[in-house]
């Protein structure tokens, strides 16, 4: 949905404004040491300028001293005084007379300028000139030379201010307000509208550039996402039913042997028994225990006696029909196969198979050749037989078979045959 109607700032103001404080303190420190520096100067300026005045004018004081044309004097004195430069002038001669000249009254004398006045045939001295500085004067010079820097200063802060907020506006702030507007404007039915900026085609690229482009290759993406979303979903579900599948093959078969386990073996063979009584087909039963199975733990250990579990089931699932026969781990080297549609005689046929394959070649752990043989009992399902019951009658006589020397099949028989 649009973006509700937000007070903000634009950026080029807020540049603007930042531009201007920074301007105006800089305004302040050039002009105090503008200040400074004018006020060197000016004084440096009346000391040379009233200095040399006063140098030519020391020939008149002292040829008026000496011929003691007093008028002469003063009037010099009274010239002298008129420079702006000069605030105050005094004559000291040594007689004890005074000339003096001025509309600003004498200070302590400190910045004040004093010459010698010597006797025309230069061998005696006749007086001093003591000329003191207009202050006012200063100060005015010194207020000028800052505010013509000051006026300098702001006339030139604020055309770079204009013109950096007209190049701010025109390359910063209107592109961001139609990125803005166009984004606050996307509807999610409009994710893959293009965005599109016309700005005078330059050598380089910007941010502004960069962003754009950014948003172009992320609605690019959602348009591919969007296009093959239903092939992402397709994929994802198969995933999903192979991780299902897979997880429920882990569930119903032995991580070491890769046959059926005991959960699968309990919820499978009363099925198996449920068809033979309801269509009257046989079934029979095969436990398998491998002989010395300790032993060969013991001896090898513990790795070589899962190689040799793994073994086994290959060789007795190359004896059994695929799809038909099945083979559950019973519990640690115990195995029972079931052979559906088989009766007692063709399940002791592939019973004694497998024992022959089981015991026909070693099996082989590295550089080690374990030689195994396993004992079996067989027993057909009879009507009236429970798992537990068809179970017990092949697990009875596989140990009678190893009672008897174990590598060998021995068949339960029917119900009906044993004794009352």
């Amino acid at each position: 949905m649009p973006y509700p109607h937000i007070h903000h700032r634009p950026i080029a103001r807020t540049l603007i404004v930042r531009i201007v404080l920074l301007a105006s303190l800089c305004m302040l420190v050039m002009g105090g040491l503008r200040a400074v520096f004018a006020y060197h100067a000016v004084q440096q300026n009346f000391n040379t300028t009233v200095r040399t005045v006063a140098e030519n004018s020391l020939h008149l004081l002292s040829t008026g001293l000496w011929d003691i044309e007093v008028n002469a004097v003063q009037s010099q004195v009274d010239w002298l005084a008129t420079l702006p430069e000069v605030g105050w002038v005094r004559v000291q001669v040594v007689t004890g007379q005074v000339f003096t000249a001025g509309t600003h009254a004498e200070d302590d004398g400190t910045d004040a300028i004093v010459l010698e006045i010597m006797a025309p045939n230069g061998t005696s001295k006749l007086g001093q000139l003591h000329i003191g500085p207009h202050h006012d004067a200063y100060l005015e010079q010194v207020v000028r030379e800052v505010a013509t820097v000051v006026f300098d200063y702001v006339i030139f802060t604020l055309l770079i201010c204009l013109l950096v907020g007209w190049v701010l506006h025109r390359e910063l702030q209107q592109p961001l307000q139609k990125i803005a507007h166009f984004v606050g404007q996307l509807q999610p039915n409009q994710l893959a509208l293009p965005l599109t900026l016309e700005r005078k085609k330059t050598g380089h690229l910007d941010e502004i550039d960069l962003v754009v482009m950014g948003f172009q290759r992320l609605q690019a993406d959602l348009r591919h996402h969007i296009e093959t979303l239903d092939i992402a979903v397709q994929e994802r579900t198969r995933q999903l039913n192979d991780a299902m599948l897979e997880i429920q093959h882990l569930s119903i078969t032995d991580p070491l042997t890769g046959c059926y386990n005991r959960r699968q073996l309990d919820e499978h063979l009363p099925a198996e028994i449920e068809r033979s009584f309801r269509y009257h087909r046989p079934l029979s039963v095969v436990f398998a225990d491998i002989d010395h199975f300790k032993r060969i733990n013991d001896q090898w250990g513990h790795a070589a006696g899962d190689a040799v579990l793994r073994a086994i089931v290959q060789r007795f699932e190359q004896a059994l029909r695929a799809q038909v026969d099945w083979v559950a781990r019973y519990g640690g080297e115990e195995f029972l196969v079931v052979l559906p549609e088989r009766g007692h005689e063709e399940a002791r046929q592939v019973a004694e198979r497998l024992r022959q394959l089981v015991g026909k070649n070693p099996v082989v752990v590295g550089a080690n050749h374990i030689t195994v043989t396993a004992s079996f009992g067989v027993a057909e399902y009879a009507n009236g037989d429970t798992p537990a019951t068809l179970l017990g009658r092949a697990d009875h006589v596989l140990y009678q078979a190893k009672a008897q020397g174990r590598n060998r099949v021995l068949v339960a028989a029917p119900p009906a045959m044993n004794p009352a």
